[in-house]
């Protein structure tokens, strides 16, 4: 790739003298490595772009060194190209023979895609190369197994792991040592295949490690008999900076499991996410926010809820105000394989308007409803548009005049608030746009 200079920027030849036909324009071969870090921050990290950031750093060495770091930072694998990847990550079986030092550029492995092309054994080594770099590891669905842990165990650095797609049942034993190990890692996910926790016979550590800078945490899968027994048991093993969890396709968990294991987190948590539960019947979780007194952000499926969701006292109402629960963020959606529930007790738009009118949710600031709830339909949509009235026009107004909750901190009359309207703030000014209230329908669920 070539950047032109145009010929009248080099050159000061009168106009009366101007040759009537000019040399051919003249090509620069360098440019600063400001310039060129500024191009790449011009093309996506998606998959499609891929090719471009390949194709920048193919110019020559200099646009190489700028931009080989960027290209294999989080690389996008599938196919032909997961093969090619393998072959210049591990040119050899055994490093001493021969290494890549693009190795240790990698720091977002994720393998979602990757099926039938790998094997365990290319899996493993490809954690044994990127270990001193690696923060990011999804692993794939039948590639991962027990010789995987030990080199897995080695990623200091690691800050996610994604095992929610491993379709190998795998060993609590292996898991739980594993995770000693990684004391810098912030989000975990369990796989959704069956746990294989030792029995009482069996001489082994049944006290579970969690890594101590854990914020994120996923259950899936068999989180139900022992393992469930020993994470309640050992309520201290879980660290402080866990915020935020999610309970989703646990076919063997029930209310009888879930609200003692929320309740032992309840002054943690303040993000949680409760979908794909079978076991779990219709108005079970009205009282979670009574459990979780610091709960900011709930995704639950309708049909764990019905018409008494949240418990509101009939004495609470808008003049309460002051006593809103810490809400701020609720999400909707319906469970695969979503049983029959009673119209009669379900919940509804009018219960979600009566929650936000008396205040009892008066600090919400963003309502997601999947389509599937069939909220579009009720009225003719008429009831869902009166609802985001209520929360916009009506709640978010409100909050923002009297600076109540996260308005607190905006000074009055002061940068871009200053003889602005509440409208024109949120139309015309970035931090409006991003503090707005808002209710979404999300069309694919």
């Amino acid at each position: 790739m070539n950047f032109i200079i145009p010929y009248h920027l080099t050159h000061h030849t009168p106009r009366d003298k101007q040759p009537d036909i000019l040399p051919p324009p003249r090509y620069a071969n360098y440019l600063p490595d400001e310039l060129l870090l500024e191009i790449l921050n011009h093309i996506p990290r998606d998959a499609e772009n891929q090719h471009g950031l390949g194709t920048f750093c193919a110019v020559n060495r200099q646009w190489y060194d700028v931009g080989i770091a960027t290209l294999y930072e989080a690389p996008h694998l599938w196919g032909a190209h997961f093969d090619l990847f393998v072959r210049t990550l591990c040119p050899s079986i055994n490093t001493r023979i021969k290494k890549s030092e693009l190795a240790g550029l990698v720091k977002s492995l994720n393998l979602s895609y990757i099926v039938h092309q790998s094997t365990k054994a290319v899996t493993a080594r490809m954690l044994a190369r990127t270990k001193h770099s690696l923060e990011v590891f999804i692993a794939p669905q039948a590639s991962f197994a027990i010789n995987c842990w030990a080199s897995l165990s080695k990623c200091e650095r690691l800050r996610v792991l994604d095992l929610s797609l491993i379709s190998e049942a795998i060993s609590f034993q292996s898991l739980n040592q594993c995770l000693r190990k990684l004391d810098g890692l912030e989000r975990l996910v369990l796989p959704r295949c069956s746990t294989q926790f030792p029995d009482r016979t069996t001489p082994v550590d049944r006290h579970i490690n969690w890594p101590p800078r854990l914020e994120h945490l996923t259950l899936s899968g068999s989180v139900h008999g022992k393992f469930l027994w020993e994470m309640m048991r050992q309520p201290d093993t879980f660290p402080p900076t866990l915020h935020s969890m999610s309970i989703l396709h646990c076919p063997g968990l029930d209310y009888a499991g879930i609200k003692p294991l929320l309740e032992n987190l309840s002054q943690t948590l303040t993000t949680v996410e409760l979908r794909d539960l079978p076991a779990v019947k219709q108005g079970r979780f009205n009282a979670i926010l009574n459990w979780l007194p610091h709960l900011t952000s709930l995704t639950v499926a309708i049909d764990y809820i019905d018409c008494d969701f949240g418990l509101r006292p009939t004495t609470h109402t808008s003049e309460h105000w002051s006593a809103s629960k810490p809400l701020e963020e609720l999400t909707l959606l319906t469970s695969s394989g979503m049983r029959d529930i009673d119209p009669d007790t379900a919940f509804t738009i009018p219960d979600l308007y009566d929650l936000l009118d008396n205040r009892f949710l008066g600090r919400m600031r963003r309502i997601t409803v999947a389509k599937s709830c069939g909220w579009e339909t009720e009225g003719e949509g008429a009831e869902l548009e009166a609802l985001a009235e209520l929360l916009v026009d009506e709640l978010d107004t409100e909050n923002w005049t009297e600076r109540r909750w996260h308005y607190a901190d905006l000074a009055w009359g002061q940068g871009a608030e200053a003889g602005r309207s509440y409208r024109e703030w949120i139309v015309e000014t970035g931090v409006g746009r991003r503090m707005r209230a808002m209710l979404v329908v999300l069309q694919n669920r």
